[in-house]
């Protein structure tokens, strides 16, 4: 709008301009303008009056079709104000017939309900009295069905699951706790007649000893169906049976609890009471005979009565394993008992750890005992008994670590008759089996939380183990007798740090979506490698030190002064040199009779290293070479020190590369050697032309300045300036 009224000020304004033209004596037309512009206006106004005869035809057109217009909707409006209270009474008169309809609807629904609810109350009557009537019937497949019809999937209970009758389900539930009792009365008491007749409980005896006739067999599983199919009705979590707060024992289906039922009864007479066999020093004795019923019985339950089980709709369990667990029952129901008192001995309870351990170990092993299910070793590890399991654990471990390390020669090698490449001393050995025997001991546990903290014990043990080695060490022992022993648990460690079983721990410990995959034992392995490191470092640094404290007369000999060898004559070694060498030989023999071959081998390119600068420092570098003392030194060193290192590296040269530059330089015939200087000291040079230079007379490890300074070594060399 503004830029529309801004177009018309400027049109105005130009036309005022045209018309009054630049001369201001012209501002009197001013009045004549505005008299003209008002008659203008006066004969527009005219022209667009609709009683004006002079009204423009158009414009009176579009007025006249317009009043029409709105006529016409005044007279539709007044049209619909009558629809509107038309609609207004006839809803009204709707709301009233619904209102009606819906209260009579309600009564129907309610009608229909206790039609539905006294049918419901019927068909729970007639399934009753059917199961009444047919009870002792010769059909045992009709009671069942009935029980079914009323318990089982779409069944009654099913039915009345979903909708707000307490009453209702209280009475159908009652009525079907009343047949399961009598139809498990009914079917029980022959079940157990024909475990009578067939001498069950099977005891120290074979499978192929215990062979029942077929004919029995089969009344047998026909009855176990029937008692698999008469189940209490509802939620069977809820008939769960809790020992202690934290053992919690499945319900039993009714036949293996009729399997069991024997069993108990014979472990009661000789475990519980006065008996002798009952005794809290020998829980061996019930928990063998637990595992003896277990396995020679477990494989008869399994082959004749899952199929029945499945039959039942029983799909996720197993009736083996459902036995085994009832046996085990026994077991735990004991323990639970004989704790409290066993564990005020420390001697008692360490005796029921040993003996429990196996028996679960056996358990899974021999008979898949999963470890989902209740086991004895669940009465240990209830907080106030794990506690002073643990306890036991680490004062056993580490008086065993103390034994094994105070024996007469704890390093002693194994088998050294037949030693390989790992030179395995005698106390590495048995704390790796304590470590190991650790691992069994623990691996059956059911809680991640309760293995971790013996993997706790196990690494505590290894620092101890480790500041042992030290300890030892620092008391005089042979280094190599301590690097072999960190060396063969460090290889240990490792290994089993790729083991499924501390690959579980690390997850539990680190969350399965941890970074990376690492190793529990990376921090010990890391402790254990810089500790070696330091081993090797000061046995290295000592025997170098043995061998160039015998250097002495090899490096003050004649070097300067000595004559040119003679070709008819054989080059031997420097005389003084034997007692330097000597020495090499010898430690090198003793250190690869002592250490294990990967030690061995770290510490003889260690060695080597060490010498190739030693010799470098201390010899090349204060001593002046004639051509024949570069000969015989090029000798000693290629022929003679390389040769001592040749059988443990096929590229002795590459062990000595600061002494074979030195050789290479020294040995270089004389115009070479003068070109090689005046390349390295020429002012037009860079390090391109240097390193290329340095390539092509074959060094390996020199720079300019360290070839400049071996090159002035030499006697024959010209001076500079």
């Amino acid at each position: 709008m503004a830029d529309s009224k801004s177009s018309v000020d400027e049109r105005l304004i130009a036309r005022f301009n045209q018309e009054l033209g630049a001369d201001l004596k012209n501002s009197s037309k001013c009045g004549d303008l505005v008299k003209y512009y008002r008659s203008e206006l006066e004969d527009l106004r005219d022209k667009i009056t609709v009683t004006d005869a002079g009204c423009i035809p158009s414009v009176k057109s579009m007025i006249d079709t317009g009043r029409s217009k709105l006529a016409e909707l005044d007279e539709k409006e007044k049209r619909l104000d009558g629809c509107a209270e038309k609609l207004t009474d006839r809803i009204e008169t709707y709301h009233q017939l619904m209102g009606e309809v819906g209260d009579k609807m309600a009564q129907i629904r309610v009608l229909q309900t206790v039609r539905d609810y006294m049918a419901l109350i019927k068909d729970i009557e007639n399934i009753s009295q059917e199961l009444e009537a047919c009870i002792n019937g010769k059909d045992d497949s009709k009671p069942i069905a009935l029980y079914v019809a009323l318990t089982g999937p779409n069944s009654i209970l099913d039915r009345i699951s979903g909708i707000e009758a307490p009453h209702l389900k209280m009475y159908a539930r009652n009525t079907a706790f009343h047949w399961h009792d009598v139809l498990t009365a009914k079917y029980s008491t022959e079940f157990e007649a024909l475990l009578k007749t067939i001498k069950w409980p099977n005891m120290n005896q074979s499978l192929e000893q215990f062979n029942p006739s077929k004919e029995n067999i089969s009344k047998l599983v026909l009855l176990a169906e029937y008692l698999f199919l008469v189940k209490l009705p509802g939620d069977q979590d809820l008939l769960s049976v809790k020992l202690t707060p934290s053992i919690i024992c499945p319900h039993y289906t009714t036949p293996v609890e009729l399997f069991v039922k024997p069993f108990r009864l014979r472990f009661q007479f000789h475990f519980t009471g006065n008996k002798q066999t009952n005794r809290l020093d020998r829980p061996e004795w019930y928990l063998t005979q637990v595992l003896m019923w277990a396995k020679e019985n477990h494989i008869f339950v399994g082959q004749h009565f899952q199929s029945p089980a499945l039959r039942a709709g029983i799909v996720n369990s197993s009736v083996r394993l459902e036995f085994v667990r009832g046996l085990v029952q026994l077991a735990i129901e004991k323990l639970i008992v004989d704790i409290e008192q066993i564990i005020q001995d420390e001697a008692l309870f360490a005796h029921l750890i040993d003996e429990v351990l196996p028996f679960e170990q056996d358990l899974k092993t021999s008979l898949g005992y999963p470890n989902s299910y209740p086991s004895v070793v669940s009465v240990l590890v209830q907080p106030v008994f794990f506690v002073k399991w643990m306890a036991i654990e680490k004062k056993f471990t580490t008086d065993k670590m103390d034994a094994m390390l105070n024996t007469a020669d704890p390093f002693e090698l194994l088998d050294p008759a037949n030693l390989d490449e790992l030179k395995i001393p005698k106390c590495a050995d048995q704390f790796i089996r304590l470590l190991d025997a650790i691992k069994e001991r623990y691996c059956c546990l059911p809680q991640p939380s309760q293995q971790l903290q013996f993997l706790e014990l196990q690494l505590e043990l290894i620092d101890n183990f480790r500041c042992r080695m030290l300890q030892l060490y620092n008391d005089g022992v042979n280094p190599t007798k301590i690097l072999n022993a960190l060396n063969y648990l460090t290889s240990v460690l490792r290994e089993w740090g790729e083991n499924v079983h501390y690959l579980h721990l690390h997850a539990a410990l680190y969350g399965p979506d941890a970074d990376e995959i690492s190793s529990v034992f990376d921090q010990k392995i890391e402790e254990l490698n810089y500790c070696h490191q330091k081993l090797v470092e000061e046995l290295v640094t000592w025997i170098v030190h043995e061998i160039t404290a015998r250097s002495r007369p090899y490096r003050y000999d004649r070097w300067p002064s000595m004559n040119r060898h003679d070709a008819k004559e054989t080059l031997m070694v420097s005389a003084t040199a034997s007692e330097m060498f000597q020495a090499t030989i010898n430690h090198l023999h003793d250190m690869e009779q002592e250490l294990s071959t990967n030690v061995f081998m770290v510490v003889v390119r260690m060695i080597a290293t060490e010498l190739d600068q030693w010799m470098i420092s201390s010899m090349v570098a204060n001593t002046k070479f004639s051509t024949g003392g570069a000969e015989q030194f090029h000798f000693d060193m290629t022929r003679n020190l390389f040769g001592m290192f040749s059988q443990y590296a096929k590229k002795t040269n590459l062990l000595f590369k600061r002494i074979n530059d030195s050789c290479t330089l020294l040995t270089m015939p004389l115009g070479s050697a003068i070109l090689l200087r005046e390349t390295l000291l020429s002012p037009t040079g860079d390090e391109e032309s240097w390193t290329r230079a340095l390539q092509e007379v074959g060094l390996a490890i020199f720079d300019r300045k360290a070839t400049l300074d071996v090159l002035d070594r030499r006697n024959d060399m010209p001076r500079i300036g």
